[in-house]
């Protein structure tokens, strides 16, 4: 049987709204990636219209399925931050009070002597902490890797790498590194956050040291088979 991941919104109302549900990865691919052509050929002016002699990376192995690994959290509303004039005050409000309550905060300050003051650079200015209102019930053994959304490149803002193990606990925290020097940032409603991919831990492969010798005629099969047409075979290997 398949395993499942399941998560749980804080208010039962939220299943109701899909822009605020976690997501598949691959409805969140960006647009740069999206406008990029396959063959770069005719903006090069190469003669052969039908030999692509200049793949893209919409071609290129480390970018074919990197989009569709995981999920994607979004933001449940609005989050507006403020840095006071002196660099040191802070300021935060979200569009809606439903996730600041008495019982509940979306947002806590991540105080800098937890991680800021211990870093080689000062390139991040804020850590926040989520309260993110969804809840991740993984199956035993199996833990969530929570990673920055690559190739989104938003200057202002990013969440970073960690590991969570969600048999255990439940809840997600993303934390947001401000990165910006404006003096405001706003992070809308449905903004891709972060990724979550979930895994099975003590599944890892051994490390080992072969010969070409023993080798040779594997790798030099893999080699063939994504080049064996014009246009990369590649994504039509599948497991």
């Amino acid at each position: 049987m398949k395993k499942k991941l399941t998560i749980v919104p804080l208010y039962d109302w939220m299943a109701d709204v899909p822009e605020i549900i976690p997501q598949p990865a691959k409805n969140y691919v960006p647009d740069w990636y999206k406008k990029t052509p396959i063959d770069n050929s005719n903006n090069l002016g190469f003669k052969h219209k039908l030999i692509p002699t200049s793949r893209t990376v919409r071609t290129c192995p480390s970018f074919m399925d990197v989009f569709k690994d995981g999920y994607v959290l979004p933001s449940p509303c609005d989050i507006w931050f403020k840095i006071g004039d002196n660099g040191d005050a802070w300021e935060w409000q979200t569009s809606t009070d439903v996730f600041r309550t008495e019982n509940y905060k979306l947002i806590d300050e991540h105080h800098d002597g937890q991680f800021i003051e211990h870093l080689p650079n000062k390139e991040i200015k804020k850590v926040f902490k989520m309260h993110y209102p969804w809840f991740f019930i993984a199956p035993k053994g199996y833990s969530i890797r929570q990673m920055p959304m690559m190739y989104h490149y938003d200057k202002d803002w990013f969440v970073p790498y960690g590991i969570i193990k969600n048999d255990m606990y439940a809840e997600i925290n993303p934390q947001i590194c401000i990165t910006s020097y404006n003096k405001e940032i706003l992070i809308k409603k449905g903004s891709p956050l972060c990724y979550i991919i979930p895994y099975k831990r003590n599944n890892a492969i051994n490390l080992e040291i072969g010969t070409m010798d023993r080798y040779k005629n594997d790798i030099e099969k893999k080699r063939y088979l994504p080049s064996s047409t014009f246009r990369s075979s590649y994504h039509t290997y599948e497991d």
